[in-house]
C-alpha cells in the first residue's frame, strides 16, 4: 500500500504541476508538440484539457495518496482515466498510420501507466487481503 501511495503523491504531483503550466501557459505545449490553437476557443480548449483536467487528476492521485481508505478508489479512477486515454491512442494512431516519434514515446507512457496502476491495485489487495 505505501508503494501505491508513493506512486500517487508523485503522478499528483507531476500533474498538478504540469497542468498550472499549461494553464498558464498552454503556447509551451503548442511549440512542443506542434498542436494549432488558431482561435480563443481553441486556446481556451488546450489550457482546459492540459490544465484544469490535468490538475483534477493530480487532486485525485494526491487524494488517495493521503489517505490509505482512499488508495484504492484513486488508482481505479486513474486505470479508467488511462485506459480512456491509451485505447483510443493505439487505435487511432493505428487507423491514422501516426507513428511520430512523439506518438510512439506516448502510446509507451500510457501503457506502462496502465500496467502500472493494474500491479498497483493488485498490491493493495493484497495487502488489504492479509
Amino acid at each position: 500500500m505505501k508503494a501505491a501511495r508513493v506512486v500517487l503523491a508523485v503522478l499528483g504531483s507531476l500533474f498538478v504541476v504540469q497542468g498550472a503550466v499549461q494553464l498558464f501557459q498552454p503556447e509551451l505545449l503548442t511549440d512542443a508538440i506542434n498542436i494549432a490553437a488558431n482561435s480563443v476557443t481553441g486556446r481556451i480548449e488546450l489550457q482546459v484539457i492540459y490544465g484544469g483536467l490535468h490538475i483534477g487528476l493530480g487532486a485525485i492521485c494526491l487524494w488517495g495518496a493521503v489517505s490509505a481508505s482512499n488508495t484504492r478508489a484513486a488508482l481505479t479512477a486513474m486505470l479508467f482515466v488511462s485506459l480512456g486515454v491509451a485505447l483510443p491512442r493505439v487505435v487511432l494512431g493505428l487507423l491514422h498510420r501516426d507513428f511520430s516519434a512523439y506518438s510512439l514515446v506516448v502510446m509507451a507512457m500510457e501503457a506502462a501507466s496502465v500496467v502500472l496502476l493494474i500491479g498497483l491495485l493488485k498490491s493493495t489487495q493484497s495487502a488489504s487481503t492479509r
